[in-house]
């Protein structure tokens, strides 16, 4: 009972913010529409069993996550500065990327966390076909992308998110 009372918290905070007002109007309005939401999330998407790894393990597993994606940032960033002083050509192109079915929010946090570094960006994360759109700046080796995506998402992403 405490996680959707949580969500609707944040929610709230979030549209405060966003308003950057606490009149007592807006504070109703943004909880009764975060109840909303909430609810209707829960409809949609029944809560099911927790994945099978540990939450302790998921949790200790999330600062490898985070310091990866920053190195990845940073890699993005260093290769679009190179394409953009003209210092290599950009090739870019769509890549697919195969990802093997799994819960929604694992897609979901694999498309986001892969979108964070500037030189990709996230077209398409179909988990139902099983693939992941990008388009990258350097397209040339679509099976050097792929193995770099499938490498970044086995030693950070899926022990936290599997």
């Amino acid at each position: 009972m405490t996680a959707p009372l949580l969500h609707v918290a944040a929610l709230t905070s979030v549209y405060l913010l966003t308003l950057t007002s606490l009149h007592p109007g807006d504070v109703i309005t943004g909880l009764a529409v975060s109840a909303l939401l909430v609810a209707a999330g829960r409809r949609v998407r029944p809560v099911g069993p927790p994945p099978n790894i540990p939450l302790a393990d998921r949790l200790a597993g999330v600062p490898a996550l985070v310091a990866g994606t920053l190195v990845d940032i940073a890699r993005g960033a260093w290769d679009v500065a190179g394409y953009c002083l003209g210092l290599r050509p950009p090739t870019p192109g769509i890549v697919t990327i195969p990802i093997t079915p799994c819960v929604p929010s694992s897609a979901a946090a694999w498309g986001i966390r892969v979108g964070l570094a500037p030189d990709t960006v996230v077209v398409e994360v179909d988990n139902e076909q099983g693939r992941l759109l990008l388009h990258v700046l350097d397209a040339r080796d679509a099976d050097a992308v792929r193995a770099a995506q499938r490498d970044s998402y086995e030693r950070r992403q899926r022990r936290v998110f599997p």
